[in-house]
């Protein structure tokens, strides 16, 4: 009690990441996520969604340099879990990809 000293453990320190996933079988029941990739973000710990911007022009980035090819990918800006695997996601982003470039849904004309 008296001159007792105890330690106070630290909190353990919230790790961030983007990571970008291929979506496979996109849009049906068996629809699942291959992760492709997880990089580590340093973060300021007063304002961690400060690179909820930076999300997509790195996705689009990566998709690009990496040759990836026609498809549906999900990149995400998320804390990691103790396996340095995605856990809790702060912003995300659904990106359908040509191969070369994000493909644009057409709008529908109205009043036909």
């Amino acid at each position: 009690m008296l001159n007792e000293v105890r330690w106070i453990s630290r909190e353990p320190e919230v790790r961030h990441a983007f990571s970008l996933s291929r979506i496979v079988d996109a849009g049906t029941v068996d629809e699942w996520y291959d992760l492709l990739g997880v990089l580590r973000v340093p973060v300021d710990r007063r304002a961690p969604t400060k690179l909820r911007d930076q999300l997509r022009p790195w996705a689009l980035a990566t998709l690009a340099a990496g040759g990836y090819g026609f498809g549906r990918y999900y990149a995400s800006y998320s804390t990691l879990d103790e396996d340095d695997e995605p856990d809790k996601a702060i912003a995300d982003e659904d990106i359908n990809w040509s191969g070369s470039t994000v493909l644009i849904p057409v709008e529908q004309p109205t009043g036909m």
